[in-house]
């Protein structure tokens, strides 16, 4: 016993702890020990009233890979931004620069992406302060031995941002107008690690369709939000994990109605998106801005959903957010929306703890899709709609399996039909 109050208590002690199961091999997983003995105070604090409200924290288990940005010479990032302006607002006379200007999202993620790899090159044993400009990066041989790092933290195979990574760079260079001998060089690397183009849905995301088609799983996963909000109904005693829940049911809800990408769905803004014209009806309305494709797209809320998303709004403070938070899925201390893959971890969790079934978050673009195609085969216009893609083409060749399914099913049902016809 050190004799500290539990008003005291602060990281170090908890740290202290931790030393202390370690130095006297008290446990044969300390650092288990240690941060369930810190989940536990920080949940106590969440679940009485009278426990202190220090909140303890845990040291990240991942491995962080990007550096700060401030590790690297301000000329890096200085390049870096002036380069990925010129493709927020290309010149039109320049013939390298995009027809179109890249979206606020596209932008972000490219700064993620160039910051990153210059992270791996560091990593990979150069000189962080020799990385001074975007060219350093975009050395074919520098690009090579980064790319490199990436293979190797993968275990030699390429992957999605490997391919992507080293594409972007090869793109950059072109924007820049380095030698063609550079622009050569970086467009032969990214063919060496690129990834073939998905055709259609991955196998994982069709077995996992293949179960919701049976009528059973397909009618739990569409009235889960509903089973939900009767589960965890809004009472003093854990308030806040049955507001939590109900969060969780209110997205789901959404999902299910409107097949928006979870980007879209962390970012609702009751204030933009929720739009209510007075005559009773409720809108989900997404701008340019605030869709991947950049097309703007609304959707009706049907009756169901809206009482949902009223009863949630009116019972989600104090426990989630404070008073007057404008965003649907918010920070708890109500500053800005939690984020995209947060969100994305918590609804695929509590559809597998409630029913068992293996859903993500873009897996609802897909059910939406199949329950469209089966009711209405051929009609790729509307799920292209629905879904806000840019093409029909890449509608199509997503989708065109599903009715694979419908179809051999139909043709199953008519032989059978033929056969007892036949029967005598």
């Amino acid at each position: 016993m050190t004799g500290v109050s539990t008003t005291n208590v602060c990281d170090e002690h908890a740290t202290a702890y931790r030393e202390a199961l370690v130095l006297n091999e008290i446990s044969k997983d300390p650092d288990t020990a240690y941060r369930a003995a810190v989940n536990g105070w920080n949940l106590a604090g969440d679940r009485l009233a009278e426990w202190p409200s220090t909140r303890l924290s845990l040291p990240r288990r991942a491995v962080r890979i990007a550096l700060d940005e401030s590790a690297f010479p301000a000329s890096f990032t200085d390049d870096v931004e002036t380069v990925l302006n010129k493709l927020a607002k290309p010149d039109p006379f320049d013939d390298a620069a995009p027809s179109t200007p890249r979206r606020p999202a596209t932008i972000k993620q490219y700064r993620h992406q160039i910051k990153r790899f210059a992270s791996h090159l560091a990593n990979s044993g150069v000189a962080v302060e020799t990385i001074n400009s975007l060219q350093v990066v975009l050395d074919p041989g520098n690009a090579k031995q980064g790319l490199r790092q990436m293979l190797k933290r993968n275990d030699g195979v390429t992957n999605r941002d490997i391919s992507q990574t080293a594409a972007l760079l090869r793109n950059l260079a072109r924007l820049m107008g380095l030698p063609e001998d550079q622009r050569d060089a970086l467009a032969s690397l990214a063919k060496k690690v690129a990834q073939p183009a998905q055709n259609g849905m991955t196998d994982r995301s069709r077995a996992r369709l293949r179960v919701l088609q049976d009528p059973r799983h397909k009618n739990r996963l569409l009235t889960l939000p509903e089973h939900l909000f009767s589960k965890y109904r809004s009472t003093a005693q854990r308030a806040k994990m049955n507001a939590l829940a109900r969060e969780d049911a209110l997205a789901i809800a959404i999902l299910l109605v409107c097949p928006i990408r979870v980007g879209s769905l962390a970012g609702i803004n009751l204030g933009k998106h929720i739009q209510r014209p007075g005559d009773g009806r409720v809108f989900l309305v997404l701008e340019e801005e605030d869709t991947k494709t950049g097309r703007s797209i609304e959707f009706l809320l049907p009756a169901d959903v809206v009482f949902l998303l009223d009863k949630h709004l009116a019972t989600r403070c104090p426990y989630l957010c404070p008073a007057g938070t404008q965003f649907l899925f918010p920070k708890r201390d109500g500053s800005a929306s939690i984020g995209p893959s947060e969100l994305s971890s918590r609804i695929s969790k509590r559809i597998r703890k409630e029913t068992g079934l293996e859903v993500n978050a873009h897996l609802f673009r897909h059910f939406a899709v199949m329950n469209w195609l089966d009711a209405n085969p051929g009609g790729y216009e509307v799920a292209r709609r629905l879904l806000g893609h840019s093409d029909l083409s890449h509608t199509i060749n997503l989708y065109s399996g599903l009715e694979v399914t419908s179809a051999t099913k139909a043709f199953s049902d008519l032989v059978a039909d033929l056969r007892g016809g036949y029967s005598g």
